[in-house]
């Protein structure tokens, strides 16, 4: 591998262009940023930057038009983000599977991306691989909540976009205490859900996980159907069980981030005993965009979302 990596990179420098304009651009300044993997040099404003998986949502909030991207998932992102990623070059596959001629072809000065915990050790060994064509920042984060937002916090950072993030991320602890105080009584009195449907099945979210982590965030009461989850992110249950949720006063159902439920979400609500639901027959089953939110951006769209709803009880 690293001998046809350094055949390529020869190959690809020859080619000239854009490589020595992002050269010319960076200036040759260098920040020094630590990360998961040690410390790494990386351009001061960098102006060619591949974003690997956990990478496209900064720079898309950054505004950044990035030279490589992580073939787009339709779920994650609303009809403009989609055109948008529509032209950049995918280096990624959705299995996660990275292209090293086509990064190398798309002439990076900066690689970023962020990696699951339990995947480091392969992460670490890949990225000797992609420091040979451009500086790489990776973060690692574990589970689904805020330890994820922190991540991409790290890259909105590293890619000069740090100052609005860090903005995103003050604006979400203010306004949990705003609704944390805004509504006591309401999230006192009510008890909360965040469910999505599978094959046959459905599942609750975890209070570590997604919306579910927003929620006890606020400092909600939520379902007891979630604790058969244990440490683990959902509970998972038969239609049949539907019954689980009676205790729930309001109950959100994931969607992606245009707003529609997926096929097994739509059978899910499709139930009849789903429409037996005390929530659901008092108006309080409700979509909710974003809940495995990637960025403070996206979960400050959470909480608007749930003050509507606490609004209206």
């Amino acid at each position: 591998m690293a001998g046809a990596l350094a055949l390529l990179l020869v190959l690809t420098a020859c080619g000239g262009g854009p490589a020595e304009e992002a050269d010319g651009a960076s200036g040759g300044e260098t920040v020094t940023v630590e990360t998961d993997y040690g410390p790494v040099d990386i351009p001061a404003d960098p102006q060619r930057i591949v974003a690997l998986e956990f990478g496209t949502e900064a720079v898309l909030e950054a505004g950044i038009e990035p030279v490589g991207v992580i073939e787009p998932v339709s779920t994650l992102y609303t009809a403009e983000e989609l055109d948008r990623l529509a032209d950049y070059p995918v280096v990624q596959s959705a299995s996660l599977e990275i292209n090293l001629e086509a990064i190398a072809e798309a002439r990076p000065d900066l690689i970023i991306g962020g990696v699951r915990v339990e995947s480091h050790d392969e992460y670490a060994a890949t990225r000797e691989d992609l420091e040979q064509i451009a500086p790489t920042v990776f973060y690692d984060f574990d589970g689904a909540g805020a330890g994820l937002r922190d991540m991409t916090l790290e890259l909105s950072r590293a890619i000069g976009d740090g100052e609005r993030a860090e903005a995103e991320q003050e604006r979400f602890e203010a306004r949990v205490e705003e609704i944390r105080d805004s509504y006591a009584d309401q999230l006192a009195d009510t008890t909360f859900a965040v469910v999505f449907g599978l094959d046959g099945e459905f599942a609750v979210v975890n209070t570590n996980a997604w919306g579910g982590e927003i929620l006890d965030t606020l400092g909600a009461r939520q379902s007891g159907a979630r604790e058969a989850a244990g440490e683990n992110f959902a509970a998972f249950y038969s239609y049949e069980e539907l019954d689980q949720l009676f205790d729930a006063d309001v109950v959100f159902y994931e969607t992606d981030a245009q707003g529609q439920p997926d096929p097994f979400t739509e059978a899910l609500l499709d139930q009849d005993l789903w429409q037996d639901l005390p929530a659901v027959e008092a108006g309080q089953a409700h979509p909710l965009r974003y809940s495995a939110a990637r960025t403070y951006g996206q979960a400050n769209t959470v909480l608007d979302q749930i003050e509507e709803v606490l609004a209206g009880l």
